[in-house]
């Protein structure tokens, strides 16, 4: 453990507001809405970057004028190291270090230092398909050039445990020493119950869940995490992830990342009988993420 106590940056990602964004929520709304819950930092996909891979030089100073505008600092940008994005045989080794080296240029030019690096996969676990270790071995050096770190990001059903998160990809880190190679932590990994409200088809077997515990080997291999939530009650709680035990393990191993507000709740979903209804998503998700992180704030004390 270390002796220091870690001081995490407070943030919120983008794709909490995704049922929002483009029909009532404009960027700049969401900008807005996030620096008015006080968070100081933020995650972006690149599906809401207008022009994406090549935005223009119009967008990209509206961006960092908004930036500065809602004091709002760039986190980790979410993108995807994709092998099959046209029919037929997947990308090579070399297209697939190309395609990362694009996004790494820019995420360098938008100002984040992690991604959010969605390896394909091939099942419902997130078993990457074989073969993923030479691209990213080889796109090891450009990320180190751009200043960027792969996290590959652990969610449910996937644990800490799982074989391709605790063998795979640790090994891989640990064969390679890099730096530039780890793991976002979804904080639904250790989701030990259903939330009310849910859908049926979201159900899952609880049974195998990470324990908080866990996290702790996992720490100096993450910088930004999600910090996930499924439902925030009036008492600014989320009653189905243990938050206060696995921010305290984190502040008290020196951890000193980006807690990142990813909302997956009723409002986001609907249900299988009743679709979603665009009124509720527009009263309901800031509203959850505005709960969020007061329940943050009051877990980290500021």
């Amino acid at each position: 453990m270390s002796t220091k106590k870690g001081h995490p940056r407070r943030g919120i990602s983008m794709y909490s507001y995704q049922m929002l964004l483009g029909k009532t929520m404009t960027l700049e709304d969401a900008f807005l809405e996030m620096y008015d819950t006080g968070a100081t930092c933020f995650e972006l996909l690149t599906s809401y970057i207008e022009g994406y891979p090549n935005p223009s030089v119009k967008w990209i100073d509206n961006y960092w004028r908004m930036c500065e505008k809602y004091d709002l600092h760039p986190s980790e940008l979410g993108h995807w190291a994709e092998n099959h994005l046209h029919r037929g045989p997947g990308s090579t080794v070399d297209e697939m270090v190309e395609q990362l080296k694009r996004d790494f240029r820019l995420a360098n030019l938008l100002g984040f230092t992690s991604l959010r690096t969605k390896i394909t996969c091939t099942n419902m676990m997130c078993d990457p398909e074989p073969g993923w270790q030479e691209y990213i071995e080889k796109a090891l050096p450009w990320a180190e050039k751009y200043n960027v770190r792969m996290q590959n990001e652990v969610h449910l059903p996937t644990t800490l445990h799982t074989p391709h998160i605790r063998d795979e990809y640790l090994e891989f880190i640990h064969r390679t020493g890099t730096k530039h190679f780890g793991f976002n932590i979804d904080f639904g990994t250790f989701q030990f119950r259903q939330a009310e409200g849910m859908p049926e088809r979201m159900h899952r077997d609880f049974k195998d869940v990470t324990k908080p515990e866990e996290i702790v080997d996992f720490l100096p291999y993450s910088w930004a995490c999600h910090t996930k939530f499924v439902n925030m009650n009036e008492n600014f709680e989320e009653t189905t992830i243990p938050y206060a035990e696995v921010i305290k393990l984190m502040i008290d191993n020196g951890w000193s990342g980006d807690l990142l507000s990813e909302y997956e709740g009723p409002a986001r979903y609907g249900s299988e009988k009743d679709a979603l209804r665009f009124g509720n998503a527009l009263l309901e998700v800031p509203d959850q993420i505005r709960r969020h992180q007061i329940m943050m704030r009051n877990l980290l004390g500021y």
